[in-house]
Order: structure tokens, then sequence, then C-alpha cells
């Protein structure tokens, strides 16, 4: 009996002991599911709330190009490409002239040349004018200079031409010039040229471009933050004005993105091995800014080696197929200021023809720079190139 009456009473005591231990095990799973609720809640407030900080958008004042930045000669009014025409009887005299053409190129190895190539083909296409030779610089301001000496033997009646260096070439252009060849420059010109030297002047306003880019950065930085320049050395003031547009809207307008250090250089390749310094010597920097793709590219390189993510914002002036699939894939390149090279190249033509046939050209034709982000580049690209962006990279975009 005293045996079977224990059993029972241990029995008793395990279930007790059983329904205690399942009763807290339920309350322990309630309080767990509760808790963990709670914390995915919190979770994905602040998940949306940096989202949307993220998302924010700062104000982004507008900024007038300086007048000296704008025609680079105190007594030439720019004229804009939409109110730059040609009349029928115009194009006329041109194609009955029957001119000829030379394109010397700074270089035609990059997106820009090639762009500012085709629209000076389509006008010649356009106007009947043969086209007596292409050149390639490679960025080099003497070899420029004899490429004009060398194209002057087929007695080309137009000359378009970007000037690397404006201090350079100025005997060599007035010389040609008296002679009768009708100078076009885009993009760049030597100052110390007479109106009487040259034909006109096309360009973008890069000064403007320079400021768009510099929005584009200051959006992505939420307004503050640390960054660096990147910008060639050689008197160009197509470049310079960029670089001043640049500055100057971060400078007068976000007094809270310090612009840590501008490095100089004279070869676009040089920018990554500048871009190592500038890593090393300022660790938590936060985005870059080159005036154009190329160089844009060299620091991107650098800072993908360094180890920086896609937080690090690189903007530039400029739309190279490189950039632009960077932008698409939501790489360091979160938008550009571009020029419009065939705009150039096309314009360049069609002032240097009405020149060379006597009729009045603005001695300065503006075009408007284009802000390019992802969100616009499908339609952008046209604008700048005259074609449908690449395939490989519409694809990315969907």
């Amino acid at each position: 009996m005293k045996k079977t009456k224990m059993k029972a009473i241990m029995g008793i005591a395990v279930a007790m002991a059983m329904t205690v231990s399942s009763l807290t095990a339920c309350g322990g799973t309630k309080e767990t599911k509760a808790a963990t609720e709670a914390a995915a809640e919190t979770t994905a407030k602040t998940e949306e709330e940096t989202k949307a900080a993220s998302e924010a958008k700062i104000e982004l004042p507008d900024m007038d190009t300086p007048d000296e930045w704008v025609s680079r000669f105190e007594d030439v009014s720019p004229t804009a490409v939409g109110d730059f025409n040609v009349t029928d009887d115009q194009v006329t005299k041109i194609k009955d002239a029957g001119l000829t053409a030379a394109l010397c190129m700074h270089t035609s190895g990059e997106s820009f040349s090639a762009a500012v190539i085709a629209g000076a083909e389509k006008a010649c296409e356009e106007l009947g004018i043969e086209i007596v030779a292409t050149t390639d610089a490679q960025w080099d301001s003497d070899e420029l200079s004899k490429n004009i000496d060398s194209v002057m033997a087929k007695n080309p009646d137009i000359i378009i031409l970007c000037q690397i260096d404006v201090e350079a070439m100025t005997d060599q252009i007035k010389e040609y010039a008296d002679q009768g060849v009708s100078f076009a420059f885009f993009d760049n010109i030597n100052s110390h040229l007479d109106a009487d030297d040259y034909a006109s002047l096309v360009t973008t306003d890069t000064y403007g471009a320079g400021v768009e880019a510099a929005k584009i950065l200051a959006q992505e930085l939420n307004g503050k933050g640390q960054i660096a320049m990147f910008t060639w050395a050689t008197p160009n003031l197509g470049n310079l004005a960029r670089s001043q547009g640049f500055r100057d809207y971060i400078e007068t307008n976000f007094p809270d993105i310090e612009i840590a250090t501008e490095e100089f250089y004279t070869d676009a390749s040089d920018c990554a091995s500048l871009a190592d310094a500038v890593f090393a010597k300022y660790p938590d920097i936060d985005g870059a800014f080159g005036q154009w793709d190329v160089p844009a590219e060299g620091v991107i390189s650098s800072a993908q080696g360094n180890g920086l993510s896609n937080d690090f914002v690189v903007t530039c002036v400029d739309l190279g197929y490189n950039v632009a699939r960077l932008m698409a894939e939501d790489g360091m390149v979160k938008g550009i200021g571009a020029q419009q090279p065939y705009k150039d190249g096309y314009y360049s033509i069609y002032a240097g023809a009405l020149d060379a046939v006597g009729e009045e050209v603005p001695k300065m034709i503006l075009i408007d720079p284009v802000s390019v982000t992802k969100d616009n580049l499908e339609e952008a690209w046209p604008i700048i190139y005259d074609e449908d962006l690449p395939d490989d990279i519409q694809s990315l975009l969907k």
C-alpha cells in the first residue's frame, strides 16, 4: 500500500510540474511573439523614416552664369542656338559655293568628340560641303597646331576646332584667317583673337553645366559633407568655366559642403593616382567633381579600389557612355551637367559656312546645358547625341 500510495503521490507531483512548465512555456511564447512583432514594427518604422530622409528634397536655388563666363569677350553678346536661323536662300548660296571643311579635333577617342564629328558630318551632308580632313591631336596642343598646318595643304574653306590651350596658336590662326579660312570654334576659344579672325564660337554654357553638376551633388549629399574637385591645369576657358560654376554654386549656397581639396592635372589618366592620395588624406570624404567624364572615371576607379561604396557621389560635365552606364546601374555617378556636343559640331559647320560665303554670323552661339540623372537618362541621351540611348544601357533602366 505504501509503495502504491507513494507512486501515486509522485505521479501527481510530476503531472503538476509538467502543467506548470507548460503554462510557463505558453506564457513565454506569447511574450516572445509580442516582442518580435514590436521589434519588427520598430525596424519597419526606422527603415521608412530613413527612406523618407534619403528622398527628402533640399532647396536648390538657381544661379545665373556671370557675363564674363558667357561671352568670353567684353563686346560679344551670345545668341541662343534657338535664335540662330539660316534661310533657304543662304543654304542655296552655301551649296552653290562648293565648300570644303576640315575637322581638327582635340581628341577623337571620347563620346563628346565622336558626337561633335557626327554633328559636323550631318551639317556637311545637308549643305553639300566636302570634308577633306579629320585629325586627332590626342589632347596635345602642339599636335593640334601641326594638324592645322597639315590640313592647310588641302585648302579648306572652313576649319572647326576646339583649342586646347587658349594661349597658343594665336598667330597661326590669324595668319590662316587672313588667307580666307573661316574658323569656327566649339567649346573653347582663344581670347587673344579679334572678331575678324573667326566666324563664331559655338558652345554649351559650361559654367551652367558646372552649376547643374553641383546641384546634383548637393542634393545627393543632402546639403552637407566633404568633397574634392579635379581640375585640368591647362588654361582652357571652357573647362575652367565648368569648375568655376561648380565651385561658385557650392560655396554660395551650401556652406556645410566643404571643398576639402582641388587637385590639378595635365593628363586625365593621372586622376586615379591623384584620387588615391585624396582618399588617404581625407578618409571620410563624401563626393567628387571631375571636369568631364574621363577624369571622373579615374576618380571612380580609385574609389572602388579603396573600398568606397556607391554612397560615394561622383558628378562631372559630359555624358559619356561609361558614366551613363554607371548612372543606370545606380553606381557612384548619380547625375551630371551635360554639354550638347552634337549641336557643337552641327552648328559650327553652319556658322563657318555662312562666314565663308560672306553672310553675317553671330560671334557666339550658346547652347543650354542638360541636367541628367537616372530618371531622365533615356530622354536626355537623344537630346545630347541625336540618337537613342544604347540598348544595353536601356535594359538596365527596366
